[in-house]
């Protein structure tokens, strides 16, 4: 078999392959052998008429395209891994002849993970931030605990103030006519500008128990509804009672009931030393982002749209497990209009595109340092992620398990290495024993928990045209996982969001 190869933009190769008459002939026995015990030829008995007939029978366009079934992925798997090529996407192929005597010829287009011009990495100098906490930020969390432990009181007399508690009926109009599930008895919210639809919070301010008022607001583009998004509607809201937060003194009380401290003086102790901790962990992550995109910014590679799509596709996926655990079904959430996948893959376009090019220089830089996991580091790490999972004993031991959970691996050290050689400092790979302490902060920017990453990775299936390379792909690492949309996404029972 011979095979060329001619590279082209947007991290394509194209494959000219020239398969010899001999392979074929192998193929097209292949499929003769499967297709023929369906063949009744009468006045035979069944695997007894002379080939020649059987093939009549068969017809040679079926013959023809059960041997491509065949040829095809064994000759464009063998042409991927003659040329050492990483194949990130199915190969399209075309078959320009395919014949008994001649032999045939295939054009496949791949697509290939891109090659890296790195940047001068030893240049990368990013020192970590002091860390600083203040006691304007001690008392701000000290505020932040007395409002956690707040009581609900009546408010006497008064009209709804700011951070009021309501209790209220509630219908939504559009055009006057009321939306279908919207009505909702006995509704508590709470009157805050920030959580509030935009017009609703400062409709509400003054308004009395047993009042109602009609309320227009002009509902935003990222509503959830998209039926309603950018649209005016009207909120028909009746007040049952009102309740203020009635916070706690300020004393040595409030530390015990809060469980944080013995005594006032205690808590803010312990509160400084959290937030410290805190600012310790934030400064840390901050300086590998900083790094890292230091070494993007200076090096020189292609990206790919299919991998823009799979981080984003990716992301879905961590979405719809996220709502599934909040009893939210996530294709019926789909169907209703409660979210728009072009308009998701829009918007998170970007910063997939920013997390498959640090992906791309972290694995770069990964192959330029020799960064290289052992088999105990990724059964340690395997065995940590999938801790409490069922059937753990069996995925730790599964190939597909160990390539992912490596390839995650090269990826954090190559991060942790650059952080700390931006920082003038030496890094050494942890002992597998301090894989989980080690890589709190590199976590933190690059991955998400191994349990919540492998259904998707064990559960997807090979396609139709599976050309693997040499070593497994496995998905690539990304951040933690997606969270609701700010537009909001309804409860279970329907209830409107405000």
């Amino acid at each position: 078999m011979q095979v060329s190869v001619e590279r082209r933009p947007g991290s394509v190769v194209e494959l000219a392959i020239e398969v010899p008459a001999e392979q074929v002939e192998r193929a097209i026995d292949r499929a003769f052998n499967q297709l023929a015990p369906r063949v009744r030829v009468p006045g035979f008995r069944p695997g007894k008429a002379p080939r020649p007939v059987i093939e009549r029978e068969i017809g040679w366009a079926t013959l023809r395209d059960q041997a491509l079934e065949i040829l095809v992925p064994d000759v464009v798997t063998e042409a991927v891994r003659s040329n050492d090529l990483s194949v990130i996407d199915t190969p399209q192929v075309q078959v320009e002849t395919f014949e008994r005597i001649g032999g045939a010829r295939l054009t496949a287009l791949v697509t290939v993970k891109p090659e890296v011009s790195l940047g001068d990495y030893t240049t990368i100098k990013v020192p970590l931030a002091p860390v600083e906490v203040t006691t304007e930020q001690v008392d701000k969390g000290i505020e932040e605990i007395r409002e956690g432990l707040a009581q609900l009181v009546p408010a006497e007399n008064r009209g709804a103030q700011d951070k009021d508690h309501l209790f209220v009926d509630l219908e939504v109009f559009k055009d006057g006519v009321a939306l279908e599930d919207s009505k909702s008895d006995t509704l508590e919210l709470d009157l805050d500008r920030e959580a509030l639809l935009p017009g609703l919070f400062d409709g509400l301010l003054g308004i009395t128990a047993g009042e109602t008022r009609e309320i227009n607001v002009s509902l935003p583009e990222d509503y959830r509804r998209v039926e309603l998004a950018g649209q005016q509607a009207t909120f028909k809201v009746g007040v049952k009672e009102i309740k203020e937060r009635q916070l706690p003194p300020l004393d040595d009380d409030l530390a015990k009931e809060s469980g944080a401290g013995e005594n006032l003086l205690d808590l803010r102790h312990k509160l400084e030393e959290r937030l410290r901790v805190v600012a310790e962990r934030d400064r840390v992550f901050e300086q590998q982002k900083a790094a890292v995109a230091q070494l993007v910014a200076t090096s020189r590679f292609e990206v790919p749209e299919i991998l823009v799509h799979e981080e984003i596709d990716r992301e879905l996926r961590n979405l719809a497990m996220s709502l599934e655990q909040q009893g939210v079904d996530f294709d019926r959430l789909v169907k209703a209009g409660g979210l728009d996948m072009q308009k998701f893959h829009d918007e998170h376009h970007e910063g997939a595109e920013e997390r498959v090019k640090q992906e791309l220089v972290l694995d770069a830089l990964a192959d330029r340092v020799g960064i290289d996991p052992s088999i105990d580091h990724v059964m340690a790490e395997a065995r940590r992620g999938l801790d409490g999972s069922q059937d753990a004993e069996r995925l730790v031991s599964s190939e597909r398990v160990h390539a992912y959970v490596k390839e995650r691996l090269r990826l954090q050290w190559a991060l942790l290495w650059l952080a700390a050689t931006a920082r003038g400092e030496e890094w050494t790979p942890p002992t597998p024993e301090e894989l989980g302490p080690q890589q709190a902060a590199a976590s933190d920017v690059l991955e998400q928990p191994l349990v919540e990453t492998l259904p998707a990775l064990l559960d997807s299936q090979g396609r139709p045209l599976s050309v693997a390379p040499a070593d497994p792909q496995p998905q690539p690492v990304g951040p933690a996982p997606a969270r609701v949309p700010d537009a909001g996404v309804a409860e279970p029972d329907g209830m409107t969001e405000l």
